[in-house]
Parts: structure tokens; C-alpha cells; sequence
């Protein structure tokens, strides 16, 4: 027999497809019996047991059995009877009846188990984890989602009751007596728990963890079970969590910076300010809301101030050194930093930092290295003319002296005398550098100055692939080429080309000078930007490489001894930009 269901959609067993076939075997043969010996009553009663059970639990066949069993029944009827008018007559009216009763239960079973099923799946598919519970908060049904959140599978949440599933944080707030919080309450009374609606409980996991839910939580009295339906807000309240926890390190950090912050319109008007803001100008945050940022800087700051707003308005930032009035009328310097917070409303954050006196330490470190460069030039001016005075009476002496046994005594003392001559001339190059501020530099225009101050021969190219380079290096950039180009000059011996090439690797740009003469042998690559290495003893190479170490540029020489020289200068990537194309 095929598989049924009865009107909450539950599949029948093989039970009930025995039950019907039992009864209906015992209905034919007491019809049998009852027919043979002349007895006229109770044996049709027995048909309605199996016409309700079989329309029950197969409501669209259960009709078509009922009309095969009445057929039956009439057959055995006309044949013990033989057709005797009154008994026949008597069970045609009651096959009519056996019809109708099976259409009937046939009808309302198949009406109740689309209403079962149109609710059963309305429960399964609500978005809510939903549980039936019964008076004693046992578990009585469940849907998916509700064991998914708990983690318990349906067979073991028939085995719970309510409270061992609320964590137990929340039992006294869910229910109105203390014996109804205990995780295994007697199932022979009643729990009380109160009407929820979107409060928020946790729920315990089979695995011991929690879930923070929502709860709506509704006692139908009609019916006897308690219906509880929660939604996992978990990621929510961990969210909410996280976000507030960002708030106070936010607002510890607004408070505690030791900087002064500001919240403003991109025209200026302050919503917000920490303690250091009102440190600052003097002002409380209450009178910094009535007073707009602008006003605080003297109108010698305006324009700053112009460029300041439209940078703000165009990129979303800006950085300036300004002045600042304060309530009693001084004023600072201040070093501003700004950055709109959110677009939609163009509100900025302005992180300002007080840099009085880091300016008056600027200004004294200026004015000291002033007098210092001052005091340096004569100290080296008068050097050099004594040395030059030394240098004549070594000359009249030796020209004077008649005993040869002296004149290499003044040549030795001539020498020293020349190298003292240039570690004072080198100390003017020394100084200089780092004295201003390292800039933007074009490689092509410092490359054709220093080509311009050198005496390069006709037959000598030069090659250089650096159009549209600039690098953040020393102002004395220019010696660094002009060295390298009068290196090869002076010892590359019968070159005929330079090259200036230009390649990145690792996050450096790498600008290689090179050229086709004899080399550098590996064992004095390291030695060469030594001070005072060299046949002439000076300081070339050296002041080369602590130019370029003044914004954090290297250089190594790694050419092939006998195929030239290599100088690889590294240049960090924030460093170099592209001009032009």
C-alpha cells in the first residue's frame, strides 16, 4: 500500500496501512457470518472504521476505496441474500451513506493537512528560530533555525526544558517564580514565565557558548503551549560592542592627545574640541563653539588660511605652519594638520601642535649657525693666507738654501703644508652641506650643470635616459656629478662614453653613472669614498657620498675592473618623482 499522511503533513507507517487492511478483512467476514445467520445489525458499523481511517490518512485515494468497499459490500450482500429486496435494499442505503461519510472525511482531511502544511511551513520558514513548548517547558516542536542557533538537534531538544536553554543571567527576568528558573523543573506543574516581545536574552549552546538573542515569548492558554521566538543577534552585539569600545579609545585619545583637536565645518565652525584645544587658545569649548577657527589667526594669515579651505574642499586635506591669537591676545606657532572626518557633511578634524618653541630653538640654532659660518669663513680666509705666506718662504727658502741636505726636508714640509691647504678648502664644501634644506632637484639640468663645469673632451658621449626625474637630496647635489664626471675624467683613463641610466628594484630607484674606462679593482671599491683616499689625497668620493646620505641616498660603486666603472645610486622610492611625461 502507498505511503500517507496524516493532516500535520507526518508520514504514515506501515501501522496504519495493517490497521485499515484489518479492519477492513474483519468487516467483510462478520458481514459474512452475520448475513449467513440472519443478523441484522451491528455488522456495518464496522465499515466506518476503515472508510475515517483510510480518508484520514489518504485523503485523494481514501474516496475511491470507500467506493470499492461499498461495491464489495453490496456484492456480498446480493450474493447471500440472493437478492432478498429488504436486506439488499437496506445496505443500498447504507453503501450511500458509507459514500458520503468517506467523501466527507475525505474532504475536511485533505482541507486540514494543506492548513497543517500551509502553518507548518510558515513556521519553518518564518526567520525566526521558533520553538513550541508545552506548560511544563518541555520542548514539544522546533524548526531548523531554532536548532541551528542552539546547536541541539530535534531529538535532543525533546529531552530539554526551556530553562536550561536561557542562560542563567536572564531566568529571573523571563520568569515570575524562582522555581521556574531550575534547569529540570517538574514536569507535572506548570511554569510561568512572563509575555517578551524583542527583549534580549541569551541563549546557551550545546556546546556551552552563548547567543545573544532577541525574544518574543507568547503563552496561547486556547491551546496549552508557550511559543518562543528568537532572533541570533550575536554579530550585533559584538559589533556594538567593538564600536562602543572604538568610541572611548576614540574619546581617550581626543582627550588625552597631547596635540590640541579640533572639530569644524571646512569653513570653520567648531563643533568640538579636547582639553589641550582650550589649553591652547584660552577659550572653554563652550565659547570655542561661538567662535569660528579663522578668527583665531591674525588677518597676516588669511591667504594661508584661503588655500587652507580650498585644499580641504578639493583633496580632503592639508598641512601649514601658521599663527594662532589666544584669549589674552599672544600668539603661537602652530603647526596645522587637517582632514575631512566625513564627506557627506564635510566636517574636518584639525590636529594642531604648538611649535613656539621649537621656532625659537630654530631661530637661536640659525642665528648660532650664522655667526658660526661667519667666525668659520675668516678663521678659513686667514688660514689660507698664512698658508700662503708658508708656502712663498717655503718657495724663497728653498731657492735661498745652499745645503742640499735641507731641500727635502722643505718639500716634505711644503707637501704637508699643500694637504693642510685642501682639508681647509674641503671644510668650506663640509660646511656648506646640510646648511640649507634639502629640495626638489631636476637629474637632467644638475646633470648638464656639472657637464658645463668640466672640460669634457670632443671625442667622450654621454648618454642619459633621466628626463623628467627630480630627487629630494642636499642642495649640493650638483658636487655629487660633478665629482663623478671628473673622476673618470682623472682616473678613467681612455674612455669614451658616460652613461647616466635610470632602474628601480626592491622599492629603490637606482640612477647608475657609468662609463667605459678602466675600473675600480675590487679590493678598493669600499676605500675610494674614504676622506683623503686617493694619489691626490683628497676628498671627492667621500663628500659625494655624504651629500646623498643627508636624505637617506646610498651609492656603492659595482662596475667590472677593466670595463669601466659603475656608481649605483639608490634612491628611495619616496624620493624620486616623474615630471612631464
Amino acid at each position: 500500500m502507498q505511503t500517507g499522511y496524516l493532516p500535520n503533513d507526518k508520514k504514515i507507517t506501515q501501522y496504519f496501512s495493517l490497521i485499515i487492511t484489518g479492519t477492513t478483512a474483519a468487516a467483510l467476514v462478520i458481514t459474512i457470518v452475520c448475513l449467513t445467520h440472519n443478523i441484522d445489525t451491528i455488522y456495518y458499523h464496522l465499515y466506518y472504521i476503515p472508510i475515517i481511517i483510510a480518508a484520514i490518512c489518504y485523503p485523494k485515494k481514501g474516496f475511491y476505496f470507500t467506493l470499492l468497499l461499498t461495491i464489495l459490500f453490496l456484492f456480498i450482500t446480493f450474493v447471500i441474500t440472493k437478492g432478498e429486496e429488504g436486506i439488499f435494499y437496506e445496505n443500498i442505503i447504507r453503501s450511500i451513506v458509507f459514500i458520503g461519510v468517506g467523501a466527507i472525511a475525505s474532504t475536511l482531511s485533505e482541507v486540514l493537512r494543506e492548513d497543517s502544511l500551509k502553518y507548518q511551513r510558515l513556521f519553518d520558514n518564518s526567520g525566526a528560530a521558533t520553538a513550541v513548548i508545552s506548560k511544563s517547558g518541555k520542548i514539544i516542536y522546533c524548526n531548523k533555525d531554532f536548532e541551528r542557533i542552539t546547536r541541539y538537534d530535534f531529538k535532543e531538544l525533546k529531552k530539554k526544558f526551556l530553562p536550561e536553554l536561557i542562560s542563567s543571567d536572564d531566568r529571573d527576568e523571563i520568569f515570575k517564580k524562582p522555581e521556574d528558573t531550575l534547569q529540570k523543573p517538574d514536569v507535572k506543574k506548570q511554569i510561568h514565565p512572563k509575555e517578551l516581545k524583542n527583549a534580549e536574552i541569551k541563549i546557551v549552546k550545546k556546546n556551552g557558548e552563548t547567543c545573544y538573542t532577541l525574544a518574543s515569548l507568547h503563552k496561547i492558554n486556547e491551546l496549552g503551549i508557550i511559543l518562543l521566538s528568537v532572533i541570533d543577534v550575536s554579530l550585533k552585539v559584538k559589533t556594538e560592542k567593538i564600536l562602543k569600545i572604538k568610541e572611548e579609545r576614540y574619546k581617550n585619545l581626543f582627550q588625552q592627545s597631547t596635540d590640541a583637536i579640533f572639530i569644524h565645518s571646512v569653513k570653520g565652525k567648531i563643533f568640538d574640541a579636547n582639553k589641550n584645544a582650550c589649553k591652547l587658545t584660552g577659550y572653554t569649548l563652550d565659547e570655542l563653539k561661538e567662535i569660528n577657527l579663522t578668527d583665531l589667526h591674525p588677518d597676516t594669515e588669511a591667504e594661508k588660511i584661503e588655500k587652507c579651505i580650498e585644499s580641504l574642499e578639493n583633496s580632503g586635506h592639508c598641512e601649514f605652519e601658521s599663527i594662532f591669537k589666544n584669549s589674552n591676545g599672544n600668539t603661537n606657532y602652530i603647526d596645522i594638520r587637517s582632514v575631512i572626518v566625513d564627506k557627506d557633511t564635510m566636517v574636518a578634524q584639525s590636529i594642531i601642535r604648538d611649535i613656539t618653541l621649537r621656532k625659537k630653538n630654530d631661530n637661536a640654532l640659525h642665528t648660532a649657525s650664522k655667526k658660526l659660518s661667519i667666525l668659520s669663513s675668516i678663521t678659513r680666509h686667514d688660514i689660507i693666507n698664512q698658508i700662503m705666506v708658508a708656502l712663498a718662504n717655503l718657495e724663497f727658502a728653498e731657492m735661498d738654501s745652499k745645503d742640499e741636505n735641507i731641500l727635502p726636508y722643505l718639500d716634505k714640509a711644503g707637501a704637508s703644508v699643500r694637504i693642510i691647504q685642501k682639508q681647509i678648502e674641503f671644510s668650506k664644501d663640509y660646511q656648506d652641506m646640510g646648511g640649507k634644506p634639502p629640495k626638489w632637484q631636476n637629474i637632467e639640468e644638475i646633470i648638464q650643470i656639472s657637464l658645463n663645469n668640466q672640460n669634457i673632451p670632443e671625442n667622450i658621449s654621454v648618454y642619459s635616459d633621466v628626463a623628467g626625474v627630480e630627487i629630494y637630496a642636499d642642495h649640493m647635489l650638483e658636487k655629487v656629478f660633478s665629482n663623478l664626471i671628473g673622476n673618470s675624467l682623472m682616473h678613467g683613463g681612455n674612455f669614451t662614453e658616460i652613461k647616466i641610466m635610470l632602474g628601480n628594484d626592491d622599492g629603490f630607484f637606482r640612477i647608475n653613472y657609468s662609463d667605459n674606462g678602466s675600473g675600480i679593482p675590487n679590493d678598493k671599491k669600499e676605500f675610494i669614498f674614504r676622506a683623503g683616499y686617493g694619489s691626490n689625497q683628497g676628498f671627492g668620493l667621500y663628500l659625494v657620498r655624504e651629500i646623498l646620505a643627508i636624505t637617506g641616498i646610498s651609492i656603492e660603486e659595482t662596475g667590472i675592473f677593466g670595463k669601466g666603472v659603475n656608481f649605483e645610486i639608490k634612491v628611495p622610492a619616496n624620493d624620486i618623482r616623474f615630471i612631464g611625461n
